[in-house]
């Protein structure tokens, strides 16, 4: 087949799809399928945290608190450590979709989400379990179903589509502590398996709906359709204006060098890289439960109750957060969902080391981990964007989430040493100990050194 004719083909489709996108209830059809997709995603990230330990017992044949456990626990996590070069690779596959359409690249991501549970499910061995993991490690960061919401919606509806959307993914990984409910078994090591199995199956079932129910965005389509209309002139003068404005674009070495001699910058990066560390108690969290059931602290019923009942707090003061940050701005609410964090980790590892109502337990990791996840996102995206010029703010956003990643693979590696040395019966004590310092330092220096940006004109930023 000729270019010519491809390009005909791909012509008649996208016009095909163009004229679906007025039908009076696509809209509604793909924000269903876009928002079952952000369950399935919050699912896939969340699943292996919320039977880790049993995980270990099975493909181990150990027991939890065990020095062998611990040494298990401490080599599992180090070599996982090191799935997550796969990211690596991360932005050149996502920029395919700028390329390519964002429709493919939402059933790929979908379907390989599936893809990686179901080889966690039928592993036999570490090896096949560590594939299965590099294969969720890629796909469940990408989030297609975002920049869908974000090109389809109304403007005046993008955001508080996105916030709901989310809300609902977050409440719904609830649905996991169920699943331990009915189907792990402490005396079946296995048994962790069938919290995998409805996950997978409806990631496989959504991304095949979303090849009949799903067209490609309205965004992407009046692009594609305006360079194919186009003539090979028309074309050439295009490339060469894309080329040109280009030119203004700085490299990574010079975002990270403006994030570092900036002060505004600098203090938002340490305040990342902190914030980032700190985060290592949310890959720990369910050993740390495990921990206070082997102290008989927590109860086989309290364990499920924790589970099922902070990601309904999550998602609702998630919620919650989106609206502190437009109304007391970015500073003062950052420093609200730090406190949050702060206070609730606290109180859940208290929960785990002595006697506390399984809800208030539940309660506090959900309020702790809203407050942090929130914080983050505005640290990364908002706060940055605001104190960056318009000419390198994406370069200087994508710089600062390399940052972020550096302070996630180092907790990676401090919670699994950890995890050999002092023993998966002290996680509690221990993680709590060592972040919280590191969450008061860094709201500190979020309330010394950086400056609200709430209001800040983005045009009339400039290169300092």
């Amino acid at each position: 087949m000729t270019r010519s004719q491809k390009e005909q083909r791909e012509l008649a489709r996208l016009e095909k799809d163009s004229n679906f996108h007025g039908h009076k209830h696509y809209f509604l059809i793909l924000l269903i399928v876009l928002t079952i997709v952000y369950i399935v995603d919050e699912l896939a990230s969340n699943v292996r945290s919320t039977v880790d330990s049993f995980i270990i017992c099975d493909l181990f044949n150990t027991t939890f608190g065990s020095p062998e456990f611990d040494k298990a626990s401490g080599t599992l996590g180090l070599i996982t450590t090191g799935c997550y070069l796969i990211y690596l690779i991360s932005p050149f596959y996502k920029s395919l979709a700028d390329k390519y359409g964002r429709r493919p690249f939402l059933i790929i991501n979908t379907i390989g989400m599936g893809v990686g549970m179901l080889l966690s499910i039928i592993s036999g061995s570490v090896v096949l379990f560590l594939v299965g993991t590099v294969i969720l490690t890629f796909f469940t960061p990408n989030d297609a179903q975002v920049i869908y919401i974000m090109e389809c919606a109304p403007k005046e509806h993008r955001a508080k589509l996105c916030s709901i959307t989310k809300g609902i993914a977050l409440i719904s990984v609830s649905l996991l502590g169920l699943f331990v409910k009915i189907f792990v078994n402490r005396d079946v090591p296995s048994s962790w398996r069938y919290v995998y199995i409805i996950p997978t199956v409806l990631a496989f079932l959504i991304g095949g709906a979303a090849i009949y129910f799903v067209r490609e965005t309205p965004v992407f389509t009046q692009k594609r359709l305006k360079h194919l209309k186009m003539s090979e002139e028309e074309r050439s003068q295009a490339e060469a204006d894309e080329k040109k404005s280009s030119q203004g674009g700085i490299s990574v070495f010079g975002a990270f060098k403006y994030i570092f001699t900036n002060k505004q910058t600098r203090a938002i990066a340490i305040v990342a890289i902190l914030l980032a560390f700190s985060t290592g108690y949310t890959g720990k969290f369910q050993n740390m439960i495990e921990a206070g059931f082997s102290k008989g602290v927590i109860t086989d019923s309290g364990s499920d109750i924790i589970l099922m009942f902070y990601p309904l707090i999550n998602g609702i003061f998630t919620l919650l957060g989106g609206f502190l940050t437009d109304s007391l701005g970015r500073k003062k609410s950052a420093l609200i969902l730090g406190l949050w964090a702060a206070v609730g980790l606290g109180v859940f590892a208290y929960g785990c080391y002595f006697d506390l109502n399984p809800y208030i337990t539940g309660f506090a990791y959900g309020f702790s981990i809203a407050g942090l996840w929130s914080i983050s996102d505005m640290i990364y995206f908002i706060i940055t964007s605001e104190s960056t010029p318009t000419e390198i703010r994406a370069s200087v956003v994508g710089s600062m989430q390399l940052l972020g990643m550096v302070g996630t693979g180092l907790n990676m590696v401090f919670n699994n040493v950890v995890t050999m040395i002092a023993g998966s019966l002290n996680l509690p004590l221990v993680l709590t100990a060592s972040y919280l310092p590191l969450m008061a330092i860094a709201l500190l220096i979020m309330m010394l050194k950086v400056k609200e940006t709430k209001d800040i004109d983005l045009d009339k930023i400039e290169m300092e």
